[in-house]
């Protein structure tokens, strides 16, 4: 008896590790910044990038709340924002990157920023809801609305590549938002595409000035608010969770991937292992 049960439990306990570990794992390769904004990983104010070392300052009063995965931040558009650090040398490799997070809003009146950084003329990046505007002072409302830009540097200055598609996820329920660059600057040819609940979408082919470059973000890239002239505004309406950036474009397969990873869990920095396996929140 005691080799039958030493038996099934070395035949079944390691089957049933590994699909704890595949159902909750999220794709660490490239992978250069991640916040949860879970209760646990925001201190003071701080919240904690759990893989690389871009500590977040919240500025505001966002509250935690019960999120997509663990907890989340709720904003509430006016004043409250993240920000992420200028994101080390990441802006140099932007060009080649995803951004991911999810989020939930039923704002559909008010232009607002999901994610924003604007130096003093260049680099310039981020995306905007329920706008097609880059300026606030000639902005058009647009319901449902999600604008795109991204800026190079060149020789005559910089260069700014936007694009705007209506996709109406501002209806109250949590979406996964997907935004993959791969520009090739030898080229000077690139494209972009979003992921809507890893459904892909082409924001289509861009052609730019050969030489053009991306180069570091010289101002703080901002969760839920816009930097324009030294000015933040544009704030978020609603909440956000999971935030990660990567320095390569995802394939379709691995958005997929992180789409269907609904388990927190906590990671250890610089590419290790997972060694803390949260439990499963209700949505």
């Amino acid at each position: 008896m005691k080799k039958l049960l030493f038996l099934l439990i070395t035949t079944f306990l390691p089957v049933l590790f590994v699909h704890q570990v595949t159902q909750a794992e999220i794709i660490t390769d490239g992978l250069v910044s991640y916040w949860t904004f879970d209760r646990g990983n925001i201190v003071n104010k701080t919240a904690k990038d759990v893989w690389g070392n871009n500590n977040g300052k919240i500025l505001g009063n966002p509250k935690i709340v019960p999120g997509k995965i663990g907890e989340a931040l709720e904003f509430d558009g006016s004043g409250d924002y993240v920000n992420l650090t200028t994101l080390g040398d990441f802006g140099a490799r932007s060009g080649k990157s995803t951004f991911e997070a999810w989020i939930k809003t039923d704002n559909k009146t008010d232009w607002m920023t999901l994610i924003n950084t604007h130096g003093d003329e260049c680099p310039y990046w981020g995306i905007q809801f329920n706008g097609n505007k880059r300026r606030l002072d000639n902005l058009e409302i647009i319901p449902g609305m999600i604008y795109f830009h991204i800026s190079l540097k060149r020789d005559r200055g910089c260069t700014t590549l936007g694009y705007g598609s209506t996709f109406h996820i501002n209806d109250g329920n949590w979406h996964h938002l997907v935004y993959v660059q791969d520009y090739s600057v030898e080229d000077g040819k690139g494209n972009r595409s979003i992921y809507i609940n890893s459904e892909s979408f082409s924001l289509g082919f861009s052609s730019f000035e050969v030489g053009s470059n991306f180069f570091p973000f010289t101002n703080p890239v901002n969760l839920g608010a816009r930097n324009y002239g030294g000015r933040i505004h544009g704030y978020f309406e609603g909440m956000i969770d999971e935030v990660r950036f990567y320095d390569r474009p995802l394939t379709a397969e691995e958005v997929q991937q992180n789409f269907e990873s609904t388990q927190p869990y906590d990671v250890e920095p610089k590419g290790k292992l997972s060694t803390v396996w949260g439990k499963i929140k209700t949505q």
